[in-house]
């Protein structure tokens, strides 16, 4: 090979070199770029520079689109990056490479001017030189030494890779022009000017249309996404709206259900007064009464509570329940300081009603209900007590987070402990749930402890309480072993 030969291969060598480290650069694979990767691309490079300088009648824009098509085929299968980004980063290469060869070519003159030298060889090895210089430099800016961060980014984006190669193409066509100028190739410039304009207009229709269908899309997107946005609040206020309703005619069904009693008692005692022998009529209801004997509970004094105690305890003695009352304190002082009148009417009514619920599940003798309303153990409370079934586990996870009940078909919503909740945290009063153990004949077998201490706690104590533990995955409340 002669001279000028020499110098070409070299040139392309190097430009394909360089150009693999600045497709490595911008796409921030640098993990490519250690002594088994720089072997691998030196050797693509040669071959590439090889096939090149083999097809004699190659054109310098055709030896750039070769450059261009081989290293993004080498840099696909070594990166393992589809062919298409390969392509669009190699582009980008080429272009940034054919700018810096550029101002290598122009800075050339500077030290060629002061040499004075017309050897080939001393100015290629200058305008490398240079090149590094530049390259070096580059790949130290702030934006760049890390890769191209919106092409990183955009991988996946076609609108933005057409644009970017419509912007490498005009750089490297240029450049081509340029070249094919200065060695007076008018015919080589004319067909690189009708190949870029084909290239440009085919990309520019692509551009727009990719446009038009990406702007299209992101109408639809932003559309759909705030039609879905206003049919999840639309959701989300229905359900609201849902469980509030739930929770009112849930207590509203506990208060009719008491004044109904009330009014039937009341009617009752009218038909009573009307008959004219008064005493044999209460006689004969005396007799009636001992064959279903019914004890006088204790009264706190206002009407509401008294009415609920009275409807609760002819619940029980219709289900052949035990019931039992008892008052410590002044209630007066529990309802005007510690909890609403009616949210006690409602707690009462709730947690009466699952305890005559869980009785009816077990065929243990003694079915009975202990109910202790006041200040109790050194703070106002209610303690429920029952001899009915205990709580499942799954059960217990979703107290007070969302309407859960095992017993449907007895009557249970799972509504009353959501109103609990509610009435727990406005009070910040403490839950504690005792469990005995299984349902024996002379002992209760659990206790719901309300207790209005401001510590807002939610604890529970059993016999299984390992069980429990293991099963609790989401630590909503505490679980401690019952000691008796």
């Amino acid at each position: 090979m002669n001279t000028v030969d020499v110098i070409l291969f070299l040139k392309i060598l190097f430009f394909t070199i360089f150009n693999f480290f600045v497709s490595i650069k911008i796409s921030d694979n640098k993990e490519y770029w250690n002594f088994k990767y720089k072997v691998i691309f030196l050797v693509c490079s040669l071959i590439i520079a090889i096939i090149c300088k083999l097809i004699e009648s190659l054109s310098s824009m055709n030896v750039i689109l070769f450059i261009v098509i081989f290293t993004a085929i080498f840099y696909s299968i070594v990166t393992k990056n589809g062919l298409g980004y390969s392509i669009l980063v190699n582009v980008i290469s080429t272009s940034i490479n054919l700018i810096i060869l550029f101002i290598a070519t122009i800075l050339t003159f500077i030290p060629h001017t002061i040499l004075e030298t017309e050897n080939k060889y001393i100015n290629l090895i200058i305008i490398i030189l240079i090149y590094v210089i530049v390259i070096f430099l580059i790949t130290k800016i702030r934006r760049t030494k890390n890769g191209i961060a919106i092409l990183k980014k955009n991988k996946e984006n076609q609108y933005f890779d057409m644009i970017i190669l419509n912007i490498s193409w005009i750089i490297i066509f240029l450049s081509i022009v340029i070249d094919n100028y200065k060695a007076n190739s008018t015919s080589r410039a004319g067909i690189g000017f009708i190949l870029f304009a084909i290239i440009m207009i085919v990309t520019i229709q692509k551009s727009l249309q990719l446009y038009y269908k990406q702007k299209m899309l992101i109408k639809d997107l932003e559309e759909t996404k705030a039609e879905l946005e206003n049919k999840r609040k639309e959701v989300e206020e229905l359900e609201k709206e849902n469980l509030n309703f739930s929770k009112v005619s849930h207590s509203i069904a506990h208060k009719q259900k008491s004044l109904e009693f009330k009014l039937n008692e009341l009617s009752m005692n009218s038909e009573i007064s009307s008959e004219i022998n008064l005493k044999d009529r209460v006689d004969k209801l005396g007799k009636a009464l001992t064959k279903e004997t019914i004890s006088v509970i204790d009264k706190t004094g206002i009407e509401e509570i008294d009415d609920m105690l009275k409807y609760m305890q002819a619940e029980c003695i219709k289900n052949k329940i035990d019931f039992q009352l008892q008052l410590s304190g002044n209630i007066y002082t529990m309802i005007n300081h510690y909890i609403d009148k009616e949210e006690l009417e409602i707690l009462l009514a709730d947690h009466i009603k699952n305890a005559i619920i869980a009785i009816s599940y077990t065929d243990n003798l003694n079915k009975s209900i202990l109910v202790r309303l006041g200040k109790l153990d050194g703070y106002y409370g209610l303690y429920i007590y029952d001899s009915g079934i205990e709580f499942e586990v799954k059960t217990l996870y979703k107290l007070g987070k969302i309407p859960a009940t095992t017993h449907k078909d007895n009557g249970g919503t799972g509504m009353g402990f959501m109103n609990t909740f509610d009435t727990l945290r406005k009070h910040k009063a403490s839950f504690v749930i005792e469990e005995y153990g299984k349902p024996v004949k002379n002992n209760f077998t659990k206790a719901l402890k309300f207790i209005f201490n401001e510590k807002n706690e939610f604890k529970i104590y059993s016999y299984r309480w390992e069980k429990i533990r293991r099963e609790n995955k989401e630590d909503n409340f505490v679980i401690e072993k019952l000691n008796i």
